[in-house]
């Protein structure tokens, strides 16, 4: 038997030396982003997502870390394989999506150092850690 789970694409976008973070049903901060649809390549699937919950038009700079996670939820009971890409904001041309396809949601900026103390998975902590220096670098 394959095993087989879905595939979330998220992006890390700096505005200026914060990045924006979603809070989630679970009340954890996330990055923002989503799951692939059919026929979509990775990075294509972050350009959209932050572009529909964001309003942001982004850049894909380069994929920052892979991790797979449990999350109690109706289709995700075996995992999902999130996809962590860092994006370069290039224009912001819309609204925050504060009502979605996955629910309330509120959307807040953050400095790496502040992140370190949300309530938020461990991994997308230790991706942000991986960009901050691309960012100040203008990579």
């Amino acid at each position: 038997m394959t095993y087989s789970v879905p595939i979330s694409a998220k992006g890390i976008v700096f505005d200026g030396d914060s990045v924006w973070l979603r809070k989630n049903e679970r009340e954890e901060w996330e990055l923002p982003g989503g799951k692939m649809d059919e026929g979509e390549q990775p990075e294509e699937t972050v350009i959209r997502e932050l572009r529909e919950e964001l309003g942001f038009v982004v850049q894909v700079k380069r994929l920052v870390h892979v991790y797979s996670y449990k999350v109690d939820s109706t289709d995700e009971t075996k995992g999902v394989l999130v996809l962590i890409y860092f994006c370069k904001l290039i224009k912001k041309v819309g609204e925050f999506e504060i009502d979605g396809e996955a629910g309330e949601a509120e959307f807040k900026k953050f400095t790496p150092a502040e992140i370190e103390i949300l309530n938020m998975p461990e991994f997308y902590k230790e991706a942000v850690n991986l960009t901050k220096d691309d960012e100040f670098l203008g990579n």
